[in-house]
């Protein structure tokens, strides 16, 4: 297969894996030839220079131009030579590199902390919440198909969904989502640079008390709103559900106020948007200017029912 019809997403996700490899490991130089040799004219195919990269994608873009700017990339040669000119000067980015991790993660404790807020504010408010949770991706028949803008313009579209509390979203008290980009390729579970959204949503619970088919008709929401594209995950699916149950840490379903536990396992459960390990490596690794990968509703106080929501 001509690897320029890869799909975006996933040489975006092989070139960022390619550059920390050679930030962060001892590198096999042939091995890193074959892989140079597949992914830099695929890379240079899909470059778009309206949309902004993530800093590894930056870098190998601009060591290649570098070093063989004049050539066009499909004829371009990689021998043993001009690999290893590649990873020197690849490796006088590991300063930036750290310096753009430890960015990311304040960011997210940011964001951490600003959900914590959120949530909080929201349940001493309401006596009770119904929590639901709902992964939002595509078909992967689709996914080539599927491009950033593509993904950004359905993303607006379910935000104003929310905001207008119309339908599935009625009794909507609360949300938080999280956009990301798959990382990992295991046997038949293939999620590898796939674009997919984390969505957590919060009822009112004296208006919803349904857990799972509030997850089920979100979900078919976006898959119609998607032309039938989309795909989804109902995390209130009983099956997780009872998994997390049994653990005691149940993050989803009904939850009343008064249960201090229920209260903090639930915002545990949901802060997993923003502390998961690999949190970093499933950031989007191309987004249109100025386009969130983050954000929650705003609570306001004392003066909040019947006015107009806010979302952020």
């Amino acid at each position: 297969m001509n690897n320029y019809y890869q799909t975006e997403g996933n040489i975006l996700t092989d070139v960022d894996k390619f550059v920390m490899v050679i930030l962060l490991s001892k590198v096999d130089n042939a091995q890193l030839a074959l892989v140079l040799n597949y992914l830099y004219p695929a890379m240079m195919h899909h470059y778009n220079h309206e949309l902004e990269y993530t800093e590894t994608v930056k870098w190998f873009v601009a060591v290649g131009q570098l070093l063989k700017g004049e050539y066009y990339p499909g004829e371009v040669i990689w021998d043993q030579q001009s690999v290893d000119a590649f990873i020197y000067e690849m490796q006088k980015y590991r300063p930036e590199y750290d310096l753009s991790r430890t960015a990311f993660l304040l960011q997210e404790t940011r964001n951490t902390d600003s959900f914590y807020k959120y949530s909080t504010s929201l349940f001493a408010h309401h006596s009770r919440l119904l929590v639901v949770r709902v992964d939002l991706q595509y078909k992967i028949e689709y996914r080539s198909d599927i491009s950033v803008w593509d993904f950004d313009e359905h993303m607006t579209a379910l935000r104003e969904r929310m905001s207008n509390k119309k339908g599935c979203f009625k009794g909507l008290e609360g949300f938080v989502w999280s956009l990301e980009q798959g990382y990992k390729q295991t046997g038949s579970h293939d999620n590898k640079g796939s674009l997919h959204c984390h969505l957590a949503l919060l009822y009112n619970g004296a208006k919803k008390d349904n857990g799972y088919y509030c997850g089920r008709s979100v979900g078919e929401k976006w898959v119609s709103m998607t032309d039938g594209q989309g795909s989804y995950f109902n995390c209130n699916d009983p099956k997780y559900f009872n998994v997390f149950k049994m653990k005691g840490t149940l993050g989803v379903g009904m939850t009343h106020r008064n249960d201090s536990d229920k209260v903090q396992n639930t915002i545990n459960a949901l802060s997993y948007l923003t502390t998961k390990k690999d949190k970093y490596e499933q950031r989007l690794k191309a987004k249109i200017p100025n386009m969130r990968t983050f954000g929650h509703g705003t609570y306001r106080t004392k003066k909040r029912r019947g006015l107009p929501p806010i979302t952020n």
